[in-house]
């Protein structure tokens, strides 16, 4: 690699860097994908609920928005085609009181404006034809949210990539980048590399390879969420998605229950911001945290039910107690428009893997 000069880096092998690298590769040659980590998506793009999302949630208008009913449509077509583990389950948001029902009407009409379809208000009967554990006296329904295997995502993305030409090189973390002569000169502690473009999909760490190229604007901030699950002969008490009404404070989609490909239902995540990009373990919450959190959406839930499990972290562009809008950035970089930085990809990221990637070929190929 070092003799040539490529047409393409993408720095972060998570499962939008492999989404885009497989894009590109299929319009360019020499295209290369370097991951800092031993092996692809190792990240957050396999530490969450696997969540093919409706579009829902997102402020209308905003790339969030737009990627995630774009995407899912995408992805629902690419995980046919290339036989990608999924279920279009739908999901259930719930809540306990019917006095809530102007913020469920409230999350239909945002939903609707964002283009999502098939958003329908539901009773206790229609819930319970669904889910005949779960309590609650109305819900929203959302037909087109699913679930996905996102380990096997990311590796059809990479086994894509590669049928195209595309190189990929984990264990190869990036160490710094400067501009010379019109081209990207990247470091690793294997070589120096020439090339024409940079993708900037470096995840939690988009921030510190932004700050390389002299881009200081963006801050991450790790967020983590921790699971957990149901022992398996108690794991038939939910059959899909149930969530409750999102968090006030912005900072998560709430407590809830995926029924995931595998059959394993989880229960989470909650949201916790911690000091580190790595620190996955340290100071976990008790499961009566989690049974507290799930037990009213579903009555017959025993805390002895439940074991720990996972946890990922979320690349956050607001500290704890900001609770604003954070929209996708996706932007060329202020001093080369041959750097092109995608920051702060948090869900609903893997909805909109290949939106992403679509949106930054076509930023590449202008």
């Amino acid at each position: 690699m070092s003799s040539e000069i490529a047409n393409v880096v993408v720095v972060g092998g998570g499962v939008i860097g492999t989404a885009i690298t497989a894009e590109l590769a299929s319009q360019l040659d020499s295209v290369f994908l370097i991951e800092a980590r031993p092996r692809l998506g190792l990240g957050a793009s396999t530490r969450n609920s696997g969540v093919i999302h409706a579009g829902i949630y997102y402020e209308p208008g905003s790339l969030k928005a737009l990627h995630c009913v774009r995407g899912r449509h995408m992805l629902y077509d690419f995980c046919l085609t290339h036989k990608v583990p999924h279920r279009r389950c739908g999901k259930l948001i719930v809540v306990e009181e019917q006095e809530q029902l102007p913020e469920l009407e409230a999350l239909r009409k945002r939903g609707e404006e964002n283009g999502v379809e098939g958003l329908e208000l539901v009773d206790r009967h229609f819930i319970r034809t669904l889910e005949p554990e779960i309590e609650a006296p109305i819900a929203l329904y959302s037909p087109n949210t699913g679930i996905i295997d996102a380990e096997r995502l990311v590796a059809t993305l990479a086994s894509l990539a590669r049928e195209r030409g595309a190189h990929i090189l984990p264990a190869t973390p990036l160490t710094g980048a400067s501009f010379e002569n019109g081209l990207v000169r990247l470091s690793t502690p294997h070589e120096e590399v020439k090339t024409r473009f940079v993708i900037n999909a470096a995840g939690l760490y988009a921030d510190q390879v932004a700050c390389m190229f002299g881009y200081r604007e963006h801050t991450i901030y790790p967020c983590r969420g921790e699971y957990a699950e149901l022992v398996p002969s108690r794991s038939q008490l939910v059959n899909n998605l149930v969530y409750p009404l999102p968090l006030a404070s912005g900072h998560g989609l709430g407590v809830h229950f995926t029924k995931t490909v595998a059959g394993t239902l989880l229960v989470g995540p909650n949201a916790r911001y911690v000091a580190s990009k790595e620190d996955y373990e340290h100071g976990r919450v008790e499961l009566s945290e989690f049974y507290q959190a799930a037990r009213t959406m579903l009555p017959s839930l025993r805390l002895e039910d439940l074991r720990l499990s996972y946890s990922g972290l979320r690349a956050r562009l607001a500290p704890e107690h900001d609770h604003s809008f954070k929209d996708f950035v996706l932007r060329r970089d202020p001093v080369s428009p041959f750097v092109i930085h995608a920051i702060g990809l948090e869900s609903p990221g893997l909805t909109s893997c290949l939106s992403i990637a679509k949106s930054i070929a076509r930023m590449v190929s202008e």
